[in-house]
C-alpha cells in the first residue's frame, strides 16, 4: 500500500491518490489505521504549529551565524 504519509501530506498524483483511497475504503483495517494517522498529524499540527511563528532566538541565530562564516 502507498505510504500513509504521503496521502496525508498531498504528495500523491492523481492516480495514486484515487488508489489509494480505493484500497481504504474497502479495508475497514485500512480505514481505521488512516484515521488514526489523520488524528496524529491533526494533533502533531495543533502541538506545534505555533512554534512556527516563533522569533529566533537571538543566540540561536548568533550560533548560527558564527557555524556559516
Amino acid at each position: 500500500m502507498t505510504d500513509i504519509n504521503a496521502y496525508l501530506d498531498g504528495a500523491l498524483g492523481d492516480q495514486e491518490r484515487t488508489d489509494f483511497e480505493n484500497a481504504v475504503e474497502s479495508d475497514p483495517d485500512a480505514k481505521a489505521l488512516l484515521a488514526l494517522h489523520r488524528q496524529h498529524v491533526e494533533e502533531l499540527h495543533r502541538l506545534y504549529d505555533p512554534v512556527l511563528n516563533e522569533e529566533v532566538p537571538p543566540r540561536m541565530l548568533e550560533l548560527l551565524r558564527k557555524r556559516t562564516n
